[in-house]
């Protein structure tokens, strides 16, 4: 089954605003978000990149395809290393996703191609 525009783009949404959220957490600082007395705050944002990266994981190929420029596999191994907790998933690779990458997600996100789904016609 196809996947709807309107729910391609639902999952979008999401991922600006899960990413908005950790932006926002980031602009808190890296000694904030590193202080070993407040693990709240890198719990929260480890938890907002996981809710940003998750719906990436249900985006059909046709969108993917139409949006070759957003790193999609790497996407793919961070929610997974979130997941199943990697122990190569260090503070500081998070506050590198948020400060680095993150930012440049959100552009491409916001410029994303939505393609027109083919429509069937019962000749088979």
């Amino acid at each position: 089954m196809k996947e709807s525009e309107s729910r391609v783009r639902a999952l979008v949404d999401r991922m600006l605003r899960e990413a908005g959220a950790a932006e926002r957490y980031a602009a808190r600082g890296k000694s904030t978000f590193f202080d070993i007395r407040s693990p709240e705050m890198r719990d929260s944002t480890e938890l907002r990149i996981l809710h940003f990266a998750e719906p990436a994981t249900r985006l059909g190929r046709p969108f993917r395809n139409a949006n070759p420029r957003i790193p999609w596999d790497e996407l793919d191994r961070l929610r997974n290393d979130l997941v199943h907790e990697c122990p190569e998933v260090k503070a500081e690779r998070i506050w590198r996703f948020l400060t680095d990458d993150l930012p440049g997600l959100v552009e491409k996100l916001l410029r994303a191609r939505f393609p027109v789904e083919s429509v069937q016609l019962g000749i088979q």
